[in-house]
């Protein structure tokens, strides 16, 4: 880690800690002070507690809507268990007139993570047609997801910033 940090002074580093978490896990993260990540589509698993619930988070942690091995937040809403669907509209607070995706992305932005990470994707609310990479498949439509001229509007562009300036992520 030192010999990275020495190499690479400049680079801001995210340690992918997802998954199980062994103890060298804990221990690199603890002696890199690289922060780790946490992924809102983890967090709503209605039979255990999750550590990516964001009152779980500690500051220095990157939050992700979902990552390119995600399906889209919409998508996961449609393919997601009932039960964790119903847990996650308990626990943000999600209503229609918000929409469900805006409700989940509303709470990475507002969680305490030192930085939010959502996909375009998302923020486009795209339903899993719009996913960018299915892990251990090869061809298909993986990593050839393109935002489309027209799509990212300025109307886009003043909610995405509205959340951005309200949370202080500006």
């Amino acid at each position: 880690v030192d010999l990275l940090k020495a190499d690479f002074p400049s680079f801001e580093i995210i340690a992918e800690d997802l998954g199980f978490l062994t103890e060298d896990v804990h221990t690199l993260l603890a002696e890199s002070g690289f922060p780790g990540m946490k992924v809102l589509q983890f967090a709503f698993d209605a039979r255990e507690p999750s550590n990516y619930l964001p009152h779980t988070y500690d500051s220095h942690c990157v939050c992700y809507a979902g990552t390119h091995d995600n399906t889209t937040v919409a998508g996961w809403f449609s393919e997601a268990n009932s039960d964790d669907v119903a847990f996650a509209q308990r626990y943000l607070g999600l209503n229609e007139s918000e929409g469900y995706v805006w409700g989940i992305l509303r709470g990475g932005a507002g969680s305490v993570a030192e930085l939010f990470i959502a996909q375009m994707q998302d923020y486009l609310g795209l339903d899993s047609g719009g996913r960018m990479n299915t892990p251990g498949t090869l061809g298909g439509n993986n990593w050839r997801w393109r935002l489309l001229p027209g799509e990212f509007t300025d109307k886009l562009a003043e909610k995405i910033g509205g959340m951005t300036a309200l949370y202080g992520r500006g």
